[in-house]
């Protein structure tokens, strides 16, 4: 018994995800095929639901030595395991991180599904992290992969992915436990069988080689498909560069679902003006579909509620509350509009005098914190009331401020392509600034029109250097992304002053 090495397995999910039932699973499994096995759980505090490691050694064999009870230990050490299984892959990363996978022992069994962090989800810019990146240290750090999305593989099977994960590690054959055995341990469980039975074939499969099956896509609950849309999305691909087609027929599927045909014409007619330029290649064009679809289909009070009544949205919840199929479900919407995202419903004119009032009477910092339950009746009337205002959406107030501000940072790549393509490249991916609503759309707005006074408009009146206006811009857009603030974008506005004006003074 002393000289027996034990084999070691550490599982890595998050909260709420099963790991401990996975963890009960395997060792169960183990104890009923003869060996001895010890299993404990870590609990972690992440910046998500809560990570918690799990432990198991198994010893082969160990439970038929007479009156012997081995020693075994109680957490993983770096280097010393076997088998990882994590359920998301930012925790496989953070795993590897810890050293314990190793490329000269670890199998690993990964799962491609991201749970996004804090900081990802409140970045002012696209905040997620790499997933091809993150892949990539998997499969360098690993003696043997097997990385798949489990969580698509869950949802095609109508389960957990703690039961996938089960499927695959019993196909690894990493383990000195039957496949029957596995199977054996779920139905002594007695809790879901039939699902978690089917999930644990799926597990199987993606660990012989087959690809995980695709997840369902959340359909758009927009306007059908008529005759007028369809010319649309034609009418993109033929007169759009075909790097930027894709992107801007995605771009016309989005805005039909926002607003209209119409709607989504003048999306068009906004692209058609820059891809008829010269000098204006098709990476630009496309970058620039990509973000005017974002800005075009800003978020107001409308828009919520359209998201908030999407179809299959209920079912979405309904799933990620781990609901039984007869269980009632009731879901509330915590609302807290202030008065900016109430009054901008208005027609221009009246909604500007209505906000100088309101600020005139310090409200402006005002908010009414709403509960709609729209399960109910008059919950999804009161919903479903705003989502029909989509037709007076352009005669709102917001309407006309985004509009204008679309036109003005067109006109700024316009302008900037004339002088160099590079900047123009840099000033269409300010927009990155400019999202959200409330807070957050303040301050990226508000950077945004700093970096348009102060750094490109001068830039275009020649009165700083041409050769630095892209990177000029680059920088500024990288410091208000990283310090919303803007304490950091204001050092760079006065680096490029003081630059500029040293050039001036050599050159007098």
């Amino acid at each position: 018994m002393s000289d027996a090495k034990p084999i070691r397995l550490l599982i890595a999910a998050l909260g709420g995800e099963g790991g401990g039932v996975l963890a009960g699973w395997i060792s169960n499994a183990a104890n009923a095929s003869g060996h001895f096995s010890q299993r404990t759980s870590i609990p972690g505090v992440a910046q998500r639901t809560g990570a918690t490691t799990y432990y198991i050694e198994i010893l082969e064999g160990g439970a038929k030595a007479r009156g012997q009870r081995p020693v075994l230990a109680l957490n993983a050490a770096p280097g010393e395991v076997d088998l990882v299984a994590a359920s998301e892959l930012l925790e496989t990363v953070r795993t590897i991180q810890a050293g314990y996978v190793s490329p000269d022992r670890t199998f690993l069994i990964a799962s491609q599904s991201r749970v996004f962090t804090v900081d990802e989800k409140s970045a002012m810019g696209d905040g997620r992290l790499d997933p091809e990146r993150m892949e990539s240290v998997a499969r360098k750090f690993a003696k043997e992969a097997v990385i798949a999305d489990f969580a698509a593989a869950a949802a095609a099977a109508r389960c957990q992915p703690n039961a996938v994960l089960l499927g695959a590690i019993a196909g690894s054959g990493k383990l000195p436990i039957p496949v029957e055995t596995f199977r054996a341990a779920i139905e002594a469980e007695g809790k879901a069988v039939e699902a978690n039975l089917r999930g644990f074939e799926a597990g199987l499969q993606i660990a012989a080689g087959a690809a995980a099956p695709a997840p369902e896509r959340d359909v758009p609950a927009g306007p059908a498909r008529t005759e007028t849309a369809g010319e649309i999305e034609t009418r993109a691909r033929k007169s759009l560069p075909v790097v930027a087609a894709n992107i801007a027929a995605e771009g016309v599927r989005r805005l039909l679902d926002y607003q209209g045909p119409e709607y989504a014409s003048l999306y068009l007619d906004r692209l058609e003006r820059f891809a008829a330029k010269p000098g204006i290649d098709a990476t630009l064009v496309r970058e620039l579909a990509r973000h005017l679809a974002v800005r075009m289909s800003f978020e107001d009070t409308i828009r919520v509620a359209q998201l908030k009544l999407r179809g299959g949205r209920v079912g979405r919840l309904r799933d990620e509350a781990k609901v039984r199929e007869r269980d009632i479900v009731e879901i509330t919407e915590f609302l807290k509009p202030g008065p900016e995202e109430i009054f901008s419903l208005l027609p221009p004119a009246l909604g500007r005098g209505v906000l100088r009032l309101v600020a005139r009477m310090g409200w402006m910092e005002k908010s009414f914190p709403m509960k709609v339950r729209t399960t109910r009746v008059g919950g999804f009337l009161r919903l479903q009331m705003l989502a029909k205002l989509r037709g007076f959406r352009p005669r709102t107030l917001r309407y006309a401020e985004e509009q204008a501000w679309i036109e003005r940072w067109l006109g700024l790549v316009e302008r900037a392509a004339a002088v160099d393509v590079e900047a123009a490249r840099e000033v269409v991916e300010t927009a990155r600034l400019v999202k959200g609503y409330g807070e957050t759309y303040k301050r990226g707005r508000g950077n945004w029109d700093r970096i348009a006074a102060e750094i490109i408009e001068p830039f275009l009146a020649g009165q700083l250097p041409a050769g630095q206006f892209a990177d000029a811009v680059l920088q500024s857009r990288l410091a208000a992304l990283a310090d919303p603030d803007g304490a950091r974008l204001g050092n760079v506005i006065e680096s490029v002053r003081s630059l500029s004006a040293e050039r001036r003074i050599a050159a007098e």
